[in-house]
């Protein structure tokens, strides 16, 4: 990974945390390592996927929306749990 990746992975990571405080915040939760703590965590991952989905397929000037992110974010779990299957 390049300099400039692990620089904007980094930023990236920061962001999220700050929306993953927010939310605990906004949704009343006490214990960031509860289940609804973990809850939170992995919504906020998925939106931060989604959005950078989005961006990406815009700044190239193709047509997406959340069912298509759905759509290739399933294959693409697809993808990585047969190969870690093929790996055993």
């Amino acid at each position: 990974m390049s300099n400039l990746h692990k620089q904007a992975m980094e930023a990236v990571l920061k962001a999220a945390e700050i929306d993953v405080l927010g939310t605990l915040e906004e949704q009343g939760i006490k214990d960031r390592y509860s289940e609804e703590g973990d809850q939170a965590a992995m919504d906020v991952a998925i939106l931060h996927g989604y959005r950078v989905f989005m961006r990406i397929c815009e700044a190239n000037g193709l047509q997406a929306d959340a069912d298509l992110f759905a759509e290739m974010a399933a294959e693409l779990a697809d993808d990585i749990a047969n190969d870690r299957g093929d790996a055993d």
